[in-house]
């Protein structure tokens, strides 16, 4: 069983206020007293570890900073030592196969150093992209719900992955005895230097709509306006949710530093609390919520007001947004959802640790080609590829990629692809790989396109498809001829034919059945060509094993596409030796509607 380790920060004044409100808690034990706290539900609470437990993970949490709590651990396991030394003999006495740090400024390089020989994975969750208290390269990961910032942290070499922020299912639960609609319309929502455009909302809003507020810096609002009357100062945890619950409508305003992207916790704790939420728009925000039905976007506090008011009038069609709001937060954005992504990265790059040592070394890959003609190509040629001994030496090349990857060097011919996707896909579409070897292309398409993609592999190797299956057994892989593929007509929404048609004399046939079971569109991805020539067949060695390889005339090949009512609508060429003859190009179709 793999064990992670949240370490997480609470604000001081609830945790002063906590223990106020609950004068004999500090004789109770760290685990008596931990629940009770994390029973308030405020922040994170223990939704992150709850989630994990739920894939067969031991999980727990430390809240680093609450010190009542953490001496009264040192006190029960005769351990002296203070504040963050606490922290590190936690986790050397439970050594984590992960340790999660939820709040990066609390922390400090000597902390991580010293944690590095007691747990496998030292993750990192970030808000913000400067992080000047540590050395973000002592991190093995960072996750960030700022979808801006990960390319900042890839650029530095950091593996980084784009993570939104969620909603515990389980506070549902704790409400469904509100069912009043007390306040027409709430903001909840801190106020700081860092909030500027907040502060200017909040000051703006009021003098258009009755508004109630709660959060923190009400001194920074103006003084002496109506505003404050309808402050009513911060709330926190389970009091915040039931606010939530309470509200017919209420309104979101991302922090400045979120730049053009929604990802702050307030859209999915508003959703799932079922309020009408009323948010500033942010370009990827369609991505997460549909605009209009799940979700109501404003682009000025004018617009804010006139939508406010528009839906208090409309009480009914208020009532149905929420509603599919709420429906798609509970079905896309809980914790539960999170987590699973989560675990399967913990234990794909646990793997890596010591996976990437063991294989052997690169032994040459392609090599040998002689020119023959089509009649000479033999049936051991054509199934060379489902030799045994082919997939660890290639995994052993496909991991060092990866491997370059995770440190921010991407490959040309993964990035095309990469981009040639971007425009063409949205979260519910689904792909096809043909020729998909061991699955790899799943976890680098996840990765670089900051998404979870709904992906399907097929190769006819028994032996590389029992790979793809060990790495990523959540994904569906089957073993299957791309000339005889065993799914109906219009499957998935994009089929990919990857590095395939070159081992493929028959390639006519394989073309026809990857257009087939494409709904909308086809790429013809890693397809070397030639201008000049017709198309070359070749005898090679791959990995040690004799195959069959082709050069396709480039007018040939795209049109057998065209052939089969698709129209090319991309073509991107990313290497070339005009002195050869030689490209390599990647092909983007769409199906012609009939």
């Amino acid at each position: 069983m793999y064990s992670c380790i949240f370490l997480t920060s609470y604000y001081n004044r609830f945790i002063d206020q906590h223990y106020q409100n609950n004068p004999n808690l500090i004789n109770e034990s760290y685990e008596f007293q931990k629940n009770k706290i994390l029973k308030t539900y405020f922040g994170d609470s223990d939704f992150y570890s709850a989630g994990l437990k739920n894939f067969g993970w031991q999980a727990e949490d430390i809240i680093v900073n609450c010190l009542q709590l953490q001496k009264t651990w040192a006190k029960e396991n005769n351990y002296s030592g203070k504040y963050i030394d606490i922290v590190v003999e936690q986790i050397k006495r439970m050594r984590p196969h992960v340790t999660y740090l939820h709040d990066l400024t609390i922390i400090s390089n000597e902390f991580i150093n010293s944690i590095k020989p007691y747990t496998k994975l030292i993750v990192g969750q970030a808000g913000s992209p400067i992080l000047p208290s540590i050395d973000i390269n002592l991190l093995d990961i960072i996750f960030s719900a700022g979808l801006a910032y990960i390319k900042l942290f890839r650029e530095k070499g950091i593996t980084a992955y784009y993570q939104p922020l969620a909603f515990d299912h389980r506070i549902c639960q704790l409400l469904k005895y509100i069912n009043d609609k007390v306040y027409p319309v709430s903001f909840i929502g801190g106020v700081s230097p860092l909030h500027k455009k907040r502060i200017e909302f909040i000051n703006t809003i009021y003098k258009k709509i009755d508004i109630d507020i709660w959060g923190y810096g009400k001194q920074h609002l103006e003084s002496g306006l109506p505003v404050n009357m309808r402050h009513h100062g911060e709330i926190w945890g389970l009091d915040m949710f039931k606010i939530l619950k309470k509200s017919k409508i209420t309104l979101n305003l991302h922090v400045d530093a979120a730049a053009d992207y929604a990802g702050n916790m307030r859209l999915f704790e508003s959703t799932g609390c079922g309020a009408l939420l009323i948010t500033d728009y942010k370009r990827n925000l369609n991505e997460l919520f549909e605009i209009g039905k799940e979700v109501i976007a404003y682009r000025s506090s004018e617009e804010c007001a006139e939508l406010v008011k528009y839906f208090l009038n409309h009480p009914e069609e208020a009532k149905k947004i929420a509603a599919a709001g709420k429906r798609r937060t509970l079905n896309d954005h809980t914790y539960m959802r999170r987590m699973e992504h989560t675990s399967e990265i913990f234990e794909r790059h646990l793997r890596y640790k010591y996976e990437i040592k063991s294989f052997p070394a690169t032994e040459p890959i392609s090599y040998g080609h002689k020119l023959i003609q089509a009649n000479q190509i033999t049936k051991q040629m054509t199934n060379a590829w489902k030799d045994d001994t082919i997939p660890v030496k290639q995994r052993n090349l496909v991991n060092k990629g990866i491997k370059e990857m995770y440190k921010g060097i991407i490959y040309p011919e993964d990035q095309v692809l990469v981009n040639e996707l971007l425009p063409l896909l949205n979260s519910k579409f689904s792909i096809l790989e043909i020729g998909c070897s061991s699955g790899y292309y799943y976890e680098i398409l996840a990765y670089l396109l900051n998404q979870r993609i709904n992906y399907t592999g097929v190769d006819y190797s028994e032996a590389l498809i029992n790979m793809a299956k060990d790495y990523y057994p959540s994904v569906p892989f089957y073993v299957a001829d791309g000339a005889y593929l065993p799914f109906r007509t219009n499957s998935f929404d994009i089929t990919i034919s990857s590095c395939i048609l070159l081992h493929t004399p028959n390639y006519e046939d394989h073309v026809k059945e990857t257009v087939r079971v494409s709904r909308k569109f086809v790429i013809a991805h890693r397809t070397p060509v030639c201008r000049k020539r017709k198309t070359q067949y070749m005898k090679k060695f791959a990995y040690g094993i004799e195959t069959v390889e082709l050069l396709f005339n480039e007018n040939e090949i795209v049109s057998n596409f065209l052939t089969n009512r698709l129209e090319l609508i991309q073509s991107i060429e990313y290497h070339s030796n005009k002195q050869k003859d030689y490209y390599e190009i990647d092909y983007v179709f769409q199906k012609m509607k009939i």
